[in-house]
């Protein structure tokens, strides 16, 4: 007896479906929807911001809706197809995820709960899949196109945990530990450095990420767009 189609299955038959059907559907390709898959990103991050569960359900479908058509028009280019994106994904959970998950993709005897070492043991193993494989990285590995702020917490994050000299260069001063201690604390600095550069007459996303190419090499990948988006 024929198991049952899921609501997975039929989204996918319906987005098929569109490409085979749909004039502009069909035109659509990895280039063109760029655009629209950071829209609908940074609207899943609006319904969350709102803790609004019903917005954050359609819009999570809005960004799946792009999953989907990159990996449709990447199995009608001979590339990949779904099944082989969710493989990929799920051989990536398992090998990096080693303090859940044996070798053999088991879930292992005795599961690691310290925090420091889940990193430890998580940074272990992308180390691992980059040795035999030398490759220039830009930016450690973050897309270039992040915004700067994003993109700069995330690289001092990486330069911190390889203790990196380029992470030290950037100590905070007792001034600024005083000053800013939580979130509100943070946001009204933040708001005060950007008022500070509308003074100046300077953009502070511009400025920031200059400083991060002279800080840490970080620089504008030739083969990535602005609109270029991105695990831990």
């Amino acid at each position: 007896m024929p198991s049952e189609t899921t609501s997975m299955d039929h989204l996918i038959q319906t987005v098929r479906t569109l490409r085979e059907n749909c004039a502009w559907t069909r035109a659509l390709t990895h280039e063109s929807l760029r655009t629209y898959l950071i829209e609908e990103c940074y609207e899943v991050l609006d319904a969350i911001g709102a803790a609004d569960a019903p917005a954050l359900k359609e819009e999570l479908g809005d960004v799946l809706f792009q999953i989907l058509l990159h990996a449709l028009i990447a199995e009608e280019q001979e590339n990949f197809t779904l099944e082989e994106v969710a493989a990929t994904l799920d051989a990536k959970l398992l090998r990096r995820n080693r303090h859940v998950f044996d070798a053999a993709g088991r879930i292992r005897e005795g599961i690691i709960t310290d925090v420091d070492e889940i990193i430890r043991v998580w940074d272990a193993a992308k180390q691992a899949e980059r040795e035999g494989a030398p490759q220039e990285r830009r930016n450690a590995g973050l897309p270039a196109g992040l915004p700067a702020l994003t993109l700069a917490q995330k690289l001092l994050d990486r330069h911190t945990r390889a203790d990196s000299r380029a992470a030290g260069e950037h100590r905070i001063s007792p001034a600024v530990r005083d000053r800013v201690v939580d979130a509100d604390s943070l946001a009204a600095e933040l708001m005060a450095l950007t008022a500070r550069a509308e003074e100046l007459g300077l953009d502070a996303e511009s400025v920031l990420r200059d400083r991060l190419q002279h800080s840490y090499g970080a620089k504008p990948d030739a083969t990535s767009s602005p609109e270029s988006g991105s695990k831990r």
